[in-house]
């Protein structure tokens, strides 16, 4: 313990300190000199065993040869080994962390380019030729493979989501078409319906006024839906609402059965896109529903809807 003045101590405090520090450094240089050294002399050994290992073998001493070039193999691995990331050699294998700046780097620049490969893929298939595309099972299929390439680089969920989202909004908009689809397949059959009633009630000659009065009530129902930009609606309001804007209202051209039957069909339709809004593409239901029941398929749905407001 110091008992003298606070200088003296702090003098004390100080040789002790100083001399520690200096001889960690000048240890450090001395074993960077050395590692030098013998990297220097390592290298030369190498050379030096597979210009010997040559040499020995086009005088045919094979297990001269087979030494020295076994000699040089090692010495060239050990000057190397910072570098390498997985050497073999004659059936020994060495396996060497990569540098983390290296991996770091990399792992970023695949992270980049997932990335943008993703979007352009989502974007190319959300805003593709709409007419004649692959079915909806087909493209997210392909779709999912990315989703477990983003996965598997870590990829957070938001920036996926982001991705995503073109195709998300896709879908929304590919479920209103379709249901549109459907309901004007549906007043069609049902016109013709009223035709076929009119002409077998008035043996050819009767009056069509039950076909006239669908055709007037249609008209007036299509002049308020046709101005409608419908997919702006849809960036702005859930399926839900939107569908419930362009349904037909009670006391236009569906009777109560009728609006009842395409209710639960739109029902349907907004769980299932609920369900792929979830998952960020088709579920497995979602697109099985939309292959059968979409474009020239409309039809099919339509007549089945036809049935059930029969029964």
């Amino acid at each position: 313990m110091c008992t003298t003045g606070a200088p003296n101590c702090l003098s004390r405090v100080e040789y002790d300190i100083v001399p520690c520090d200096l001889g960690d450094h000048v240890t450090e240089n001395v074993l960077d000199r050395l590692r030098d050294v013998v990297l220097f002399v390592t290298g030369l050994l190498a050379i030096g065993a597979l210009i010997m290992a040559a040499f020995e073998g086009f005088n045919q001493r094979v297990s001269s040869a087979v030494f020295l070039g076994t000699l040089g193999v090692v010495c060239t691995f050990l000057l190397f080994m910072s570098k390498l990331e997985v050497f073999k050699v004659w059936g020994i294998e060495a396996k060497l962390q990569q540098t983390v700046t290296e991996a770091v780097a990399t792992l970023a620049g695949l992270r980049r380019l997932a990335d943008i490969s993703a979007r352009a893929s989502y974007l190319t298939i959300a805003w593709g030729n709409r007419m004649g595309t692959p079915p909806a099972r087909d493209k997210q299929a392909v779709l999912d493979e990315i989703d477990a390439q983003l996965k598997e680089l870590k990829v957070s969920p938001e920036e996926v989501a982001k991705i995503q989202l073109p195709f998300v909004r896709m879908v929304r908009l590919d479920f209103f078409f379709m249901f549109q689809g459907v309901l004007l397949q549906y007043a069609t059959i049902k016109n013709s319906k009223l035709v076929d009633d009119a002409h077998a009630a008035a043996g050819q000659r009767g009056s069509l006024d039950p076909t006239l009065k669908h055709s007037e009530l249609i008209t007036a129902w299509t002049a308020g839906t046709t101005n409608n930009d419908w997919g702006a609606m849809l960036e702005q309001q859930s399926l839900a609402d939107v569908l419930n804007d362009f349904i037909p209202k009670s006391g236009e051209w569906l009777d109560d059965k009728e609006l009842s039957v395409f209710k639960k069909f739109k029902d349907e339709i907004v769980r299932l896109n609920a369900d792929c809004e979830k998952k960020g593409g088709y579920t497995a239901d979602a697109a099985a529903y939309y292959d059968r029941y979409s474009g020239d398929h409309n039809i099919d749905k339509a007549k089945q809807l036809r049935n059930e407001v029969l029964q």
